[in-house]
């Protein structure tokens, strides 16, 4: 499929810039750690900016093979279009890899076995688990991280509570005094 870089606000867009200055240079260095400790580069990887106006932040989704949990792009957030592909053994193995990171934003398992899914869902220390998809945005589904990822919640009702503060009131009345 191909990838159209463009202005967000555009229907036809498939892929927008990158919010931060800095975000294009983390994530090349994400790729030339990887490559450097023996992940391969299936594809893209590298600054770009939008065709139509040759401006923009703009990373070409990358697509790494054979990465392992000496990569920095395995264990920090990139916030970016920068895949690694860790192969494992077992679920058990999976999920060990998940939480070996201070971070614990999100997770997706791709599989036709929800009770397999549920499983991993339960074993993860992240904030959202999706199944045979990923970043897909509900305004029900809680929106929220564990460990060093992300503070709270947006979205649904948990969402809310950042908006409110509580207040106790206790009275007590003497009606005689």
């Amino acid at each position: 499929r191909a990838y159209r870089l463009g202005d967000p606000r555009d229907g036809a867009t498939s892929l927008g810039p990158l919010a931060l200055p800095s975000a294009p240079a983390f994530l090349r260095g994400q790729v030339l750690d990887a490559t450097a400790k023996g992940a391969r580069l299936l594809c893209g990887g590298v600054e770009t900016a939008c065709p139509a106006t040759e401006r923009g932040r703009f990373f070409a989704p990358a697509l790494l093979d054979g990465c392992d949990h000496s990569m920095a792009l395995m264990r920090d957030e990139s916030f970016g279009p920068v895949l690694g592909v860790c192969k494992v053994a077992s679920d058990a193995e999976a999920a060990e890899a998940v939480d070996d990171s201070p971070f614990g934003l999100t997770a997706c398992i791709f599989t036709s076995d929800v009770e397999r899914a549920e499983a991993f869902a339960a074993r993860v220390d992240v904030g959202t688990v999706f199944m045979n998809r990923c970043d897909y945005l509900d305004p029900l589904l809680p929106w929220t991280g564990a460990k060093a990822s992300g503070k709270g919640a947006s979205l649904s009702a948990h969402g809310f509570k950042a908006f409110t503060r509580l207040k106790g009131v206790h009275f007590k009345h003497d009606p005689l005094a």
